[in-house]
């Protein structure tokens, strides 16, 4: 089937971004505006992919912009890319979508689950597709549990574990003002480097019912967020998982997603090896591998693991499942316009189900105990109407605990925007997000 060619724009100019439109531009799809709050960074991001026939002439007014909704009304894309930081991503989704733009958000969705469903009632509104970053689901190590799962080979998913042993440095948190806050970047580790593996789970474990967990500020004092976080995860099917994530583990070591069925057959990722990836810099370049598979001998296995990435180059490596993504999009976005049926493999409301994961780990310390999802997403509308509502106090722990703030993590601080290099600050919703059902 041939791929169709869309209009896309980008919100956002940070190292993510690049990749970003190295996956479009790899996929043939064009760039016709380049939004930042700094117009010169706008317009440095745009020279910088000059030259290819994807890429509009860099132009100040015309493709590159300092404000978000001159963008889309002057460039009409069909899609919206947003890279901005975390706290941003719906309020600068929502502007597109109310034009009937659809769009590619970077993970997570968001910081506040209250907004996601927000986004989530806008865009059903308006006819209006809504994709979110999640290039592991892409890769065949994924499809083969997915598949596998699917398929009833191991009888009823009953649990799951996820494994995440990282380790990141002062000069990561300080390379962007934005990191290690709770206003900006909405968490820590469990935000932002276990969003895919906590992502995963729920791609494999589906609808998260009740969230019992922990964190901890180990060894980053500089952060206000989470370094380190357990917890028991009940899922609506009945499985249950168990979480260990931390940044706190130097050297990092593996990280890693198991699932075991009813008939004791187990089937997982190695997601990451060591310390292989330059935090925020340069991405990882470990392959991930399915490291438990009981369902299939050990030498296809290893068959797999030699031919899974085969076609796939060291230069294209950062991007390729970027742009597996967006043709994804850009297919569901034709079957849309032809009335056809549409299937997107990380939507909103499957997105929203890490953002339960970590949010419920962080209510659950609050208040001491499991929390349902019920508890969670009211927690995050109450966060949203009314953010100086006091937060429940913190239990009693032996070590010591950072506390958050007591709008965390949902409330919106436009100054770490804006020290973060982000796009246009957009409003935050005027209406409140009606009871979600996720």
């Amino acid at each position: 089937m041939v791929l169709g060619k869309l209009r896309f724009a980008v919100v956002g100019t940070g190292h993510i971004a690049k990749q970003h439109v190295q996956a479009l531009i790899s996929c043939g799809q064009d760039l016709v505006g380049v939004c930042n709050r700094h117009p010169e960074k706008a317009m440095e991001f745009m020279q910088n992919f000059s030259g290819y026939e994807e890429v509009a002439p860099a132009v100040e007014g015309e493709t590159v912009f300092s404000d978000l909704g001159q963008m889309l009304d002057t460039v009409k894309p069909d899609v919206l890319y947003v890279t901005t930081p975390h706290l941003s991503h719906v309020d600068l989704a929502c502007q597109a979508v109310r034009r009937g733009i659809h769009c590619i958000i970077e993970k997570p969705l968001d910081i506040s689950l209250a907004k996601a469903q927000y986004l989530k009632e806008e865009a059903a509104r308006n006819h209006v597709l809504v994709s979110v970053i999640a290039q592991s689901r892409f890769m065949r190590p994924c499809a083969r549990i997915i598949n596998a799962i699917a398929d009833g080979k191991l009888g009823q998913p009953s649990f799951g574990q996820v494994s995440v042993l990282a380790w990141r440095d002062e000069d990561y948190y300080r390379s962007n003002a934005w990191r290690g806050t709770w206003a900006a970047e909405g968490g820590g580790v469990l935000v932002n480097q276990s969003v895919h593996e906590l992502d995963l789970l729920c791609a494999f474990l589906g609808e998260v019912d009740q969230v019992y967990g922990q964190w901890r500020n180990i060894n980053h004092p500089y952060i206000e967020v989470d370094d380190t976080a357990m917890a028991v995860v009940t899922f609506k099917s009945g499985a249950i998982a168990n979480i260990v994530v931390s940044n706190s583990v130097n050297p990092a070591q593996d990280a890693y997603v198991h699932i075991t069925g009813s008939n004791g057959h187990t089937v997982g990722i190695r997601t990451h090896q060591g310390a292989e990836a330059q935090a925020g810099i340069r991405p990882s370049h470990y392959r991930p591998v399915n490291d438990v598979f009981t369902l299939m001998s050990e030498e296809q296995l290893a068959e797999y693991t030699k031919s899974d990435y085969a076609e796939i180059s060291e230069e294209s490596w950062s991007y390729h499942f970027f742009a597996e993504q967006v043709k994804e999009m850009v297919r569901a976005i034709e079957h849309q316009r032809n009335g056809m049926q549409v299937h997107l493999s990380n939507d909103i409301n499957s997105a929203m189900g890490c953002m339960t994961i970590f949010n419920g780990i962080y209510l659950s310390q609050k208040l001491g105990r499991p929390v349902t999802i019920d508890e969670i997403l009211s927690d995050s509308m109450e966060q949203l109407v009314n953010p100086s509502t006091p937060a429940p106090a913190e239990p009693q722990a032996q070590a010591p605990v950072a506390s958050a703030p007591a709008d965390a993590p949902a409330a919106v601080a436009p100054d770490a925007v804006a020290a973060a290099e982000a796009a246009p600050a957009a409003a935050a919703p005027a209406t409140a997000p009606s009871a979600p059902s996720v």
